[in-house]
């Protein structure tokens, strides 16, 4: 419909230039031109219904610029032929049918404007002195109709191109529709959640999933919690994740930086994993009644045959008064045997809060080795360059108790046992080494509750010195090899608050 509004604008304006300077010096022509504006009417008319019908528009076209350049032949005959100011009119018909992108139009277009140019020259030229053209203006007719021929193939070229790119054009646009259209299935069949931002963290564009799993949690609230904040603020790497609670349900937050342009830079990944959640919190409580149960089990077991010995102990006092002694000897011993197993288990269930102080060094392994040596534990070596520290004394003193008493336990003959502290740079370590091997198959699980190499362990000290070691950020790790075994914890020098280190080295003995 365009279209046809311009060129009735343009025919205003052409009949506007006639009435004003050619109507009146038209003489007999006159009547001629008034039928080229009828004719011109009827066409924009014919041009209108074609518009409605099932007419192609490539065949619109060339009944609409054929008519035109039609009766742009009649203007030229009728304002003077070869002679005739009209004559660049048929240019410009075929140049505006070269802006369709239709090929062969321009060439078709520019056949009829030739057509119609010949035929109002000679036409002229006949009626009014009734011969042909002379030299000079069949001269002229041809080169106008060479120059209508050239622009009707420059416009071809142009038109050929034009219809060539926009062939393509349209292409991409229905890639890029049906990769819309995929885009937004994909994104509305995810039952994750997905969000996607631009560089200001503001809302691009969101599934339905997002929404279900946001509730009337704010977009806005989510992003300012303090982990994701810190990680949008300075990403340290290309994604991150968190999880978040709102309203009892827990969401599993990733971020990833997309970085495709300034309205895709972040994408939000929401999950639901409340069941997760639950079932791992289940999983463990089964875990810890297991565990318990086994304890439980293992507690029952070991404290059976000291009562059992206890119980015969007690039958045989009184009977003979020379084995008293050594009845009541062995009563103690096991007696003395069930409170460390009670305080095993004790340590092992304790809640560890740890509260570092600062502490001598020296003093707590001093302290240490002499208990073991009162209960007549020997070969004790020990060497310390550190002073004090900053940590926590019981539980250090409970994970130095635990593998001293497993180095002297598990020791080959009578072989020495050797502790050793160092600190270096910003960390210390202290290792405790006695002479014999760990079994392969108890290498990787020594630190298990439960697993113990010798038949009257509860397997809970190794155990127990992995969980103080975890609770204040301390590390242990065993290397046995060629008849020799070593535990090594080693921690972070908190310089703050730690006082001192000593350059020199103390050493002990007890034996």
């Amino acid at each position: 419909m365009s279209i046809i509004y311009y060129r009735a604008m343009a025919g205003g304006v052409i009949s506007l230039i006639i009435a004003t300077w050619f109507y009146n010096a038209a003489g007999g022509f006159q009547p001629l031109l008034i039928l080229a504006g009828l004719l011109f009417l009827s066409l924009l008319v014919l041009e209108f219904i074609l518009s409605y019908s099932e007419v192609s528009l490539r065949n619109q076209y060339l009944i609409g610029y054929g008519g035109d350049a039609l009766i742009a032949g009649l203007l030229i005959f009728a304002t003077g032929g070869v002679a005739s100011p009209f004559s660049f009119l048929s240019g410009l018909i075929i140049v505006a049918s070269g802006l369709h992108a239709m090929r062969m139009l321009p060439q078709l277009v520019a056949i009829i404007a030739c057509f119609g140019y010949l035929a109002a020259a000679y036409g002229d030229e006949w009626i009014a002195y009734h011969a042909p053209l002379d030299f000079q203006q069949a001269l002229n007719a041809l080169l106008q109709v060479s120059a209508l021929l050239l622009v009707g193939g420059v416009m071809a070229y142009i038109s050929n191109r034009h219809a060539t790119l926009s062939a393509s054009s349209d292409r991409m646009v229905r890639k890029h529709r049906q990769l819309k259209d995929l885009y937004d299935r994909v994104m509305q069949s995810m039952h994750e959640g997905m969000v996607v931002l631009d560089e200001s963290l503001q809302l691009s564009d969101m599934n339905d999933a997002a929404g279900k799993l946001l509730g009337s949690l704010q977009l806005e609230v989510l992003l300012s919690s303090p982990a994701l904040k810190r990680y949008l603020e300075q990403p340290q790497s290309v994604s991150f994740q968190c999880d978040y609670e709102h309203e009892g349900k827990m969401l599993l937050v990733r971020v990833t930086r997309l970085s495709a342009g300034h309205d895709a830079t972040w994408l939000l990944t929401l999950v639901d994993i409340s069941e997760v959640r639950k079932l791992e919190r289940e999983l463990i409580q089964q875990e810890k009644m297991a565990a318990l149960g086994q304890m439980a089990a293992m507690l029952a077991h070991e404290i059976r045959n000291p009562i059992q010995t206890m119980t015969q102990g007690l039958e045989f006092v009184g009977v003979d008064a020379s084995r008293d002694v050594s009845i009541k000897h062995i009563m103690h011993d096991e007696m003395m045997r069930l409170n460390r197993l009670a305080s095993t288990m004790l340590d092992y269930a304790k809640p560890l809060n740890p509260s570092p102080v600062p502490v001598a060094v020296p003093e707590l392994i001093i302290s240490a080795v002499a208990q073991f040596e009162m209960s007549g534990a020997g070969h004790v070596h020990w060497e310390c360059d550190v002073s004090r520290l900053q940590l926590d004394p019981d539980h250090f003193r409970l994970v130095l108790d635990n593998l001293l008493s497993n180095a002297l336990a598990n020791r080959s003959g009578d072989g020495e046992v050797r502790i050793e502290m160092h600190a270096v740079g910003e960390t210390w370590s202290f290792s405790v080494c006695n002479p014999g091997q760990v079994p392969d198959d108890l290498k990787n699980r020594i630190f298990e509750p439960f697993v113990s190499g010798r038949s009257r362990g509860v397997g809970l000290g190794l155990a127990t010195v992995q969980q103080v070691c975890r609770a204040n950020g301390w590390q242990v790790d065993l290397m046995s090899k060629e008849a020799s075994t070593c535990f090594t914890v080693t921690g972070a020098i908190n310089t703050e608050s730690s006082e001192d280190r000593t350059r020199e080295t103390v050493e002990g003995n007890h034996g």
